[in-house]
């Protein structure tokens, strides 16, 4: 039996993200992510994720953004807004 559906599964793939891009020009590592994170139960498998574009839920995107900003804040530099790392709202 065949579906006569033609949408197709939504992906889940969203592509590189903002993140990457923040995380490379200020030289933090996913390890940096997840020390800052302590914690929180995020791990560098979610860290990867966030960077290469699989969608997160709403909740990891937080969890990625708060310990961005923990390491962002001991380089002296100003917080990232939600849009600034991702470019999708987490589901």
């Amino acid at each position: 039996m065949t579906s006569d559906s033609t949408d197709p599964a939504p992906s889940l793939d969203m592509g590189p993200q903002p993140l990457d891009a923040l995380m490379e020009s200020t030289g933090i590592q996913n390890h940096d992510l997840v020390g800052a994170a302590a914690g929180t139960g995020l791990t560098h498998k979610v860290v990867q994720k966030a960077r290469k574009g699989r969608q997160l839920t709403a909740k990891a995107q937080r969890k990625v953004l708060a310990a961005l900003n923990g390491a962002r804040k001991l380089k002296e530099l100003p917080p990232a807004a939600v849009a600034d790392a991702f470019n999708y709202r987490g589901r």
